[in-house]
């Protein structure tokens, strides 16, 4: 049993319907912990852009993976082709509002995300709780393209290790949703030990953040970003909140698709932040948690 559990806190979770490729691999990894699953369904099945996504084989998926009968669908939409972060966070918030008054913390973990060890996450959770905090940031490390032998991965300037902080992956039920699943409250930022490399860490903290080193390598999440077969990637950012962000075609022809083969020289690849992703490094196929 978690403090969690021990404390009397409830937990439930939201998932979003529009990306079937690593969900039947990452929701059994927290699925276990959840009072409530909350599905916030496009009734329309377009994405945040008005590009369909595969609602039905999510959906299918979660279904199967629902042995205990916690999944509730909440029907809506949520598409806004010029402002589709806008959406995405619109949907996000119309999950999380759902759960209110029925849980105490709800994790946000997207269908890529792979939680290799929950525990970690609930006493980071319990702590943020007890210093009355609303969010916390989980490290994740970044996986950019496969190939039949090797995985390319996101790595610092001098080739170590690397992890990012995309928004928190645990919200106190009630928050308020800003740029997808960030808020705007005070949040706990848990860094992997030895992590000094991290855009993010580099950084000294804001004034909301407070920073702890309670992770090891091994535990942070490990992200399949665009780890993808050409055609899940092309339907991923036909959909995506960051869809206007950048030139996407220019970004797969030039810098994704050729990666097997120039990664040694691609510096600062991420599509649309500067600074965000160094550079890429190669490990054997079979050799991450999310293989």
């Amino acid at each position: 049993m978690t403090d969690l559990r021990r404390a009397g806190c409830r937990l439930g979770a939201y998932l979003l319907p529009g990306d079937p490729t690593w969900l039947a691999r990452t929701l059994p990894r927290y699925y276990d912990l959840l009072d409530v699953l909350v599905v916030p369904v496009p009734a329309d099945g377009l994405g945040w852009t008005g590009a369909p996504v595969p609602v039905a084989e999510c959906l299918a998926t979660v279904h199967a993976l629902d042995t205990r009968g916690i999944v509730e669908e909440v029907p809506g939409t949520w598409q806004d082709p010029q402002r589709p972060l806008r959406a995405d966070t619109a949907q996000r918030q119309a999950a999380l509002d759902a759960l209110v008054g029925r849980v105490d913390w709800v994790l946000q973990l997207d269908n890529d995300e792979l939680l290799p060890d929950p525990a970690p996450l609930l006493a980071a959770v319990d702590e943020a709780r007890a210093l009355g905090l609303e969010a916390v940031e989980w490290p994740m490390r970044v996986l950019y393209r496969r190939t039949a032998r090797h995985v390319l991965e996101v790595c610092a300037d001098d080739g170590g290790p690397f992890h990012e902080y995309p928004g928190p992956v645990a919200v106190r039920a009630g928050a308020r949703l800003v740029e997808a699943r960030r808020t705007d409250g005070p949040f706990l930022r848990v860094v992997v030990a030895g992590d000094r490399t991290s855009l993010q860490v580099r950084r000294p903290p804001g004034e909301d953040e407070y920073r702890r080193v309670l992770a090891r390598p091994g535990e942070a999440i490990v992200h399949d970003s665009w780890a993808r077969t050409p055609a899940e990637i092309r339907r991923k950012t036909r959909s995506w909140g960051h869809a206007r962000d950048t030139r996407f075609p220019a970004y797969y022809w030039l810098r994704w698709w050729p990666s097997p083969v120039t990664w040694r020289w691609q510096r600062d690849l991420h599509p649309f932040s500067h600074g965000l992703w160094p550079r890429l490094r190669r490990v054997p196929s079979g050799g991450l948690v999310g293989e």
